[in-house]
């Protein structure tokens, strides 16, 4: 292992939105293992260090492959592209899409069976994550970079959604 490679160098994947998952998670136990800083104890102070360094780099790599959204924004940033952590997306019919998704989880307290509710949601959010994902991977393999982006940034909206009807989900079972 290089301290250079990127990502999905590291685990031995082609660079790309879609991951076996599987793969994934048998390649980051294979490489914790064998560099798991504990097997250095012995070791020089230099091999000790390097061993942090590529234990670190692995453990961040399998976080962000594990992550759609880091992955595809990790992705965009190989190809070269830049997003701001506080750019968000301009397509107005997708804003009043989330203004509605919003005021329905707000609503769900108040719904006559707010689990049904929340589970409707939660589906409805997972529908349309999926359709970004789609158009990501789309995007970045036809080397439309701007379209790969748009949809990332309503992946970011919605996985936030996402996290806040799990949220509300943990409320409501308390």
């Amino acid at each position: 292992m290089k301290l250079q490679q990127n990502h999905f160098e590291i685990f031995g994947l082609p660079v790309a939105y879609e991951v076996d998952r599987q793969l994934l998670t048998r390649r980051y136990r294979e490489l914790q293992q064998e560099f798991h800083p504990d097997r250095f104890a012995a070791k020089s102070d230099r091999e000790q260090m390097l061993s942090m360094q590529y234990a670190a780099q692995i453990n961040e790599a399998n976080n962000t492959l594990k992550d759609p959204v880091a992955r595809a924004q990790y992705l965009l940033q190989l190809a070269g592209v830049e997003i701001h952590p506080e750019q968000t997306t301009a397509d107005g019919e997708f804003l009043m899409q989330q203004m509605i998704l919003r005021e329905r989880l707000e609503e769900v307290r108040d719904a006559a069976n707010p689990e049904l509710e929340l589970d409707e949601l939660g589906s409805d959010a997972a529908d349309l994550f999926r359709i970004q994902e789609q158009a990501f991977s789309t995007g970045l393999k036809s080397q439309e970079l701007e379209h790969a982006k748009s949809a990332l940034l309503k992946m970011q909206f919605l996985a936030k959604l996402r996290r806040q009807i799990d949220v509300l989900e943990e409320e409501l079972l308390d």
